[in-house]
């Protein structure tokens, strides 16, 4: 995070469990602080939504191609792939 926009202070509540293992992490000296820990922990996973929604949608879009738009993908990745490995092989 830049200096620019300072950190927002929240409070959540986690189970035991999870504040323990947490506190076991912070302890081993894998990072200055909880927070940053947990800082850490939403990145990724906002990482990993936002992996899997672009999935989704580049999923969604190859199911709503039309038979001959298929087929014409097909035909640029066969192209791209000929193409891809003449490059390689140099």
């Amino acid at each position: 995070m830049s200096a620019a926009s300072p950190k927002v202070r929240i409070t959540v509540t986690v189970a035991p469990d999870l504040l323990r293992r947490l506190s076991r992490l912070h302890k081993s000296g894998r990072s200055r602080s909880r927070s940053q820990i947990v800082e850490e922990g939403l990145r990724l996973l906002l990482h990993e939504q936002a992996r899997r929604d672009l999935e989704s949608q580049v999923a969604e879009y190859y199911r709503s191609l039309s038979a001959a738009e298929q087929e014409e993908d097909k035909e640029w990745t066969a192209l791209a792939a000929a193409s891809a490995a003449k490059v390689w092989r140099k």
